[in-house]
């Protein structure tokens, strides 16, 4: 494949050479041929200006047609860059069109092939996946069942806690499948975002003290499934709950009312996330934690559903670091309906 790329590389460049050289050749036998003309005093001014007209002219066509064969080179190699990254934003159904049999089109081919069978391995994984977490809710049933049979004791506790884990992850799996494959259906009201935020907080009763909710205009609302932001809201305040100290300040909870957008913002003043580690933090089964432990807690499908969430609302879901790297800043951004 290496080998294929080079020869295809080699191939292009050398026809852009031959172009280049073509058109210097072109300039110098107009110019060797008009040279004569241009130079001589026995003519008269008028057919000296008018000889020196025709070689502009002519230079101008030659760099025109030059252009010409190099944008033809040049445009697949632009198609496939704007190609490539569709499918880094993960839109593989992304292809190169196909024109002609020469180098580019054999690698559009190649590159079309390529994502084609990457979007069957995920598909396949994917699927693989959901199959798993169907045929796990059987034997989490029957434990269950089984587990209310069995006297109480601190081992009884910590299974029902581990349970209660991998039943929330299939949950989280099954949900983050529907979602993107739009089988859900959206119960979309007008939602204020005051009684948003205040329902979202008092499901962490125990730790008020560590949430600070700025004042909210009583009168903002938005369009959306308040159930689902509910849960999007809950993620990320608990993950700031979690990387957050005791020692530290308060989480803030604040509401930017903006022209075309609202934006509820969930700013805490944790240790933060890594740079190069946050372009991948939605990405399913991605965790910052490379040690996995269970005390750094989830299983990396958190902020993963937030996202399918605020995708299907048609809103947006972005997280920063803040200036200082003292914590991050993780913003829901909603449009506005006047």
């Amino acid at each position: 494949m290496k080998n294929r790329k080079k020869i295809v590389s080699s191939s292009v460049v050398l026809k852009l050479i031959l172009v280049l050289i073509l058109l210097a050749l072109s300039i110098i036998i107009l110019l060797y041929a008009f040279s004569g003309v241009i130079m001589s005093t026995t003519f008269d001014r008028k057919l000296h200006h008018f000889f020196l007209l025709i070689l502009i002219f002519l230079v101008i066509i030659v760099f025109i047609i030059a252009s010409i064969v190099i944008h033809q080179y040049l445009n697949p190699i632009k198609k496939l860059t704007e190609a490539v990254n569709e499918i880094r934003k993960g839109n593989l159904d992304k292809k190169v069109s196909v024109k002609g049999h020469d180098e580019f089109s054999k690698l559009a081919e190649a590159f079309n092939s390529m994502t084609a069978e990457l979007k069957k391995m995920i598909q396949a994984r994917e699927q693989l996946l959901l199959d798993v977490s169907h045929e796990l809710r059987t034997p989490l049933t029957r434990s269950k069942l089984a587990l209310e049979m069995m006297p109480d004791s601190k081992e009884k506790n910590s299974v029902i806690e581990d349970v209660k884990e991998v039943e929330l992850m299939i949950t989280d799996i099954l949900e983050t499948a529907r979602l993107k494959n739009n089988k859900i259906t959206l119960d979309i009201k007008d939602v204020l975002i005051n009684d948003l935020i205040k329902n979202t907080i008092s499901l962490f009763e125990n730790e008020k003290n560590r949430i600070n909710i700025n004042p909210v205009s009583e009168s903002l609302f938005i369009k959306a499934d308040e159930g689902r932001i509910i849960t999007v809201l809950r993620n990320i305040i608990e993950n700031s709950l979690k990387y957050s100290s005791l020692e530290n300040k308060p989480i803030e909870v604040s509401v930017i009312d903006r022209i075309e957008e609202i934006i509820i913002q969930i700013e805490d003043y944790g240790h933060g996330i890594p740079e190069e580690k946050l372009p991948f933090v939605f990405e399913p089964f991605y965790r910052v934690d490379d040690s996995r432990s269970k005390k750094s807690g989830g299983y990396g499908l958190g902020l993963h559903l937030c996202k399918r969430i605020m995708e299907a609302h048609g809103a947006e879901i972005t997280i920063n670091n803040k200036s200082d790297n003292n914590g991050i800043i993780v913003c829901l951004s909603f449009r506005k309906y006047h």
